[in-house]
């Protein structure tokens, strides 16, 4: 009796050891034998010997209750290693999973996966909050350090977005739209200092016909000096990974701890739509995240010469920049941060945007506001009626922000998981602070009312601004709650983050790398190919060469040719056996050559007669 009685003094004890144990000893062997390789297989448990499972668990297990009989912190952080390790490397294996066939049913079933995950990892973390934070609380980091560790992080996402571009551009994976039109748009700005292309309408046209980006100029100097179109993918990747200085400086500004700087230095570059932004190759979007973060820097600061640059740099991105901007300055003035920075913002905002518009709708192609279409109560819609629409029919606005593009598609739900599962811990946490949800009205008008597909996904360019909007707003929030809440909340969405990026972002890196080791041959055959067409030729090519050829300032895209056009080169992508078609009538006409040919890979023609 008297040995029971104390064993029930030790009731808590047992059943938190026991507990610990069993889970730890689950993930781990979970890990051991693979299992997570076979989410999708559930012949893989019937082919399993059960018995050498049940072992392996119970070895596991008595070894998890030695070591929590040692030392119980030590045995709960191994258990919350084990589960994440487990749910990391599940999320990593979900990418490949073909989530929308008769398995599953779900096209948005990688994103809902990954949303399960993301919840049995945070519950692991909560369980053992208290022992992770005693040992970075023992982590003593110096302004010198924690400037180091931002940079590391920094260091880290340009080179793995480095190294998705490049290699996207090495295997020939970007074509003219939208790569070869950037590519060959700054081989326009080292040669001729205007921002023209050939490929983006098939004629020679400046970008501001259809973009007004002056901001590309402030990359050129580069160029300049590496005139390579990797180089233009490796400028986005900068620009991407640069927005971690101004985020610490918010953060000292806001006197957030060291570790919370760099909390929110991993959770912008874990985000998933950070990273994600770069998969289509550099667009001017890729500009404005630091920018816009700087600029909220600089006012809060008062450094009024400093934010008038930045200011003027932000709107030079694109002409759809002074929203962000006006937005800034919204928050601004009903936050009372700032007034008067803020109606600066707002009037210097507005006057941009009028003056982009006019000179893209007068000189241009006109801005592309049937975007916003399915807002139109008319064919022929505009922007007017787009503020109409919102204004007196606000039931059909809201109802659009869960409208997919079409009826086999749950772009946008997925989309909006992607968006706010890695950030909702600390995003949604603004106390009485209501006017920094005004941060979040991009999200909404732009990205989540239209219809227009690639407005709404993760790995399209058009987050980089919201993606600064919910940085800045996320820095506030942590400010204002008391430190444990805010080491709580952030540590969920460093977790969430991070599982996220690994089943969604991560495994492109691999991919790309491997898809090039494996056809190495292949792309170094089109290299020497293309290497055979002077740069100084005009040339028309199939549209996964084009970007190889953009230091050819007359260059075309067959694939988009309204008629024939007779230049000095036809380039002809013979990995497809529909490419050579595209190019019969220019072929039959007598006046080409074969000046290179292998089967299967490449034809290189050349004019001889006019």
């Amino acid at each position: 009796m008297n040995k029971i009685k104390s064993l029930l003094q030790y009731q808590k004890e047992i059943i938190e050891g026991f507990f610990v144990s069993a889970v730890g000893s689950w993930a781990l062997c979970s890990i051991i034998r693979g299992a997570y390789r076979h989410i999708n297989d559930v012949n893989f448990g019937g082919a399993t010997n059960i018995a050498i499972v049940i072992c392996l668990f119970v070895i596991g297990m008595a070894l998890m209750a030695m070591l929590y009989i040692h030392k119980d912190s030590m045995a709960k952080l191994a258990m919350f290693a084990f589960v994440y390790l487990f749910v990391i490397l599940c999320a990593c294996q979900g990418y490949s999973v073909s989530w929308g066939d008769a398995s599953y049913y779900n096209r948005i079933g990688n994103v809902c996966f990954q949303t399960v995950l993301c919840v049995i990892a945070v519950l692991a973390f909560m369980y053992v909050k208290e022992d992770i934070f005693n040992i970075f609380a023992k982590i003593h980091l110096t302004k010198k350090e924690i400037w180091i560790v931002v940079a590391v992080i920094g260091v880290l996402l340009f080179a793995f977005i480095g190294v998705v571009t490049v290699y996207r551009y090495l295997t020939y994976s970007n074509s003219t739209f939208d790569f070869g039109i950037f590519a060959q748009m700054y081989e326009y700005m080292k040669q001729k200092g205007t921002i023209s292309t050939t490929v983006e309408r098939n004629k020679l046209l400046s970008h501001f016909a259809v973009h007004f980006s002056p901001i590309f100029y402030i990359a050129l100097p580069i160029y300049f000096i590496f005139d390579n179109a990797i180089t233009v993918q490796l400028i986005q990747a900068f620009m991407v990974a640069i927005p971690v200085i101004p985020i610490l400086l918010l953060c000292k500004h806001h006197k957030l701890s060291n570790q919370m700087a760099i909390a929110v230095s991993l959770i912008y570059a874990l985000y998933p739509a950070t990273a994600g932004g770069t998969f289509y190759d550099i667009h001017e979007n890729c500009f404005i995240t630091f920018f816009l973060l700087m600029l909220a820097w600089t006012v809060e600061k008062k450094k009024n010469v400093a934010a008038v640059i930045f200011a003027i740099l932000s709107l030079m991105v694109k002409e759809d920049a002074p929203v962000y901007v006006f937005i800034l300055g919204i928050f601004f003035l009903f936050s009372k941060k700032d007034k008067k920075r803020g109606v600066i913002l707002i009037v210097a905002s507005a006057i941009y945007f009028a003056m982009a518009t006019a000179i893209v709708n007068s000189y241009g192609l006109g801005i592309q506001e049937y975007r916003f279409g399915n807002l139109y109560f008319t064919q022929d819609g505009g922007l007017i009626q787009v503020f109409e629409t919102l204004l007196a029919n606000p039931g059909y606005a809201i109802s659009q922000i869960i409208r997919n593009t079409n009826d086999n598609s749950m772009d946008k739900i997925g989309y909006i998981i992607s968006m706010l599962v890695p950030v909702a811990a600390v995003l949604f946490t603004t106390g009485k602070k209501y006017s920094r949800y005004i941060l979040l009205l991009p999200f909404i008008i732009i990205n989540l009312l239209p219809t227009y597909l690639y407005m709404h996904d993760i790995t399209f360019q058009y987050d980089f601004s919201v993606i600064a909007l919910m940085m800045y707003a996320i820095i506030l929030n942590i400010a204002d709650m008391d430190i444990n809440r805010a080491k709580k909340l952030a540590t969920v969405s460093v977790i969430c983050a991070s599982v996220m990026f690994m089943g969604s972002i991560y495994q492109k890196a691999p991919y790309y790398v491997s898809r090039y080791n494996a056809d190495k041959a292949t792309y170094q055959g089109l290299n020497k190919a293309l290497d055979m067409v002077p740069e100084d030729a005009s040339v028309c090519a199939s549209g996964f060469l084009v970007p190889h050829l953009s230091k050819n300032l007359i260059l075309y895209d067959q694939n988009h040719l309204e008629s024939d056009i007779y230049t000095d080169y036809l380039v002809v992508d013979a990995r497809y056996d529909t490419e050579k078609e595209k190019f019969s009538n220019i072929i039959a006409s007598g006046k080409y050559e074969v000046v290179y040919n292998v089967d299967g890979l490449i034809t290189i023609y050349k004019r001889t007669s006019n």
